[in-house]
C-alpha cells in the first residue's frame, strides 16, 4: 500500500473516546463514531524527523490514519470533525472487510487559529481490494509539495495533472459541481410526472454532461 520506511511507522491504536474528549463532538457525531467505526490507528507520521523533508508553507507534518469501519461508509462529517481540529493534513485509509479505499481533505490553517484547520474539499479513491490500493506518497522535495500530490492522485480525469494546483483545486471543484447537478437532475426526471418537463430537464442534464465529459477530457 506505502512504500515508507520505518522511521515513519507509529502504528498506534486510538480509542475514540479521544476524538470525544478533544474533538466538538455532538450527540449525532457521536453516534456516528459509535455505529460506523470499530477502531482507528496512527499508522504513519511524515515529518521532517522521520523523512526528512522540510516543512513548507502551512505544512509541517503529514499524519496518515487507518480506520476500521463496521459499516461500508464513513460521513464526512466524522472526518471534518477530526480535520478541523488537527492542522495537519491526513491521509484516511477507510477498511471495510477486504476492501479500502483512501480519502484526504484539501484543507488549510485557520486564519485566528493556527491550531485549526479549514476544510475545503475531500477527494477519494474508489473502493477497492486492500492488495490492489496503492499511492505514491512520497513524492515532492518538501512536505507542501508531497501533500498537493497525494491530493493529486486522488482527483478525476485532467484536473490531476493540471500545472498550478490552485488550478487542480478549481477544476476538481467544477467537476464535483458539476457531478452533483447531474445526480440531481436525474432524480428530479424519475419524479416528474408531466411529459414535457421531464423532456426539458432531460435537455438540461444533457447540457451538463457534455459540460462534465469536457471538464473530465479537457
Amino acid at each position: 500500500m506505502f512504500q515508507l520506511p520505518k522511521s515513519t511507522l507509529v502504528n498506534r491504536h486510538i480509542p475514540k473516546s479521544k476524538f470525544y474528549m478533544h474533538l466538538q463532538v455532538d450527540r449525532r457525531l457521536k453516534d456516528l463514531f459509535t455505529r460506523q467505526i470499530e477502531k482507528i490507528v496512527w499508522k504513519h507520521k511524515l515529518a521532517k524527523a522521520t523523512i526528512h523533508l522540510n516543512p513548507s508553507g502551512d505544512v509541517e507534518e503529514i499524519q496518515i490514519f487507518e480506520i476500521e469501519l463496521k459499516e461500508p461508509n464513513c460521513s464526512q462529517d466524522l472526518l471534518r470533525s477530526i480535520d478541523r481540529e488537527i492542522p495537519y493534513p491526513i491521509l484516511y485509509v477507510l477498511v471495510y472487510g477486504e476492501q479500502a479505499k483512501f480519502v484526504m481533505a484539501y484543507k488549510e490553517r485557520h486564519k485566528s487559529d493556527p491550531h485549526r484547520a479549514v476544510v475545503h474539499a475531500y477527494y477519494e479513491t474508489d473502493w477497492r481490494p486492500k492488495e490492489q490500493l496503492e499511492l505514491n506518497v512520497l513524492q515532492g522535495f518538501d512536505l507542501r509539495a508531497v501533500y498537493e500530490n497525494i491530493i493529486r492522485q486522488l482527483m478525476s480525469g485532467k484536473a490531476r495533472v493540471a500545472t498550478d494546483f490552485s488550478e487542480a483545486i478549481e477544476r476538481q471543484a467544477r467537476i464535483d459541481k458539476l457531478t452533483k447537478e447531474c445526480k440531481r437532475l436525474e432524480a428530479k426526471i424519475r419524479s416528474e410526472r408531466q411529459f414535457q418537463r421531464k423532456v426539458e430537464l432531460n435537455m438540461e442534464l444533457q447540457h451538463k454532461k457534455k459540460e462534465l465529459e469536457q471538464l473530465i477530457s479537457d
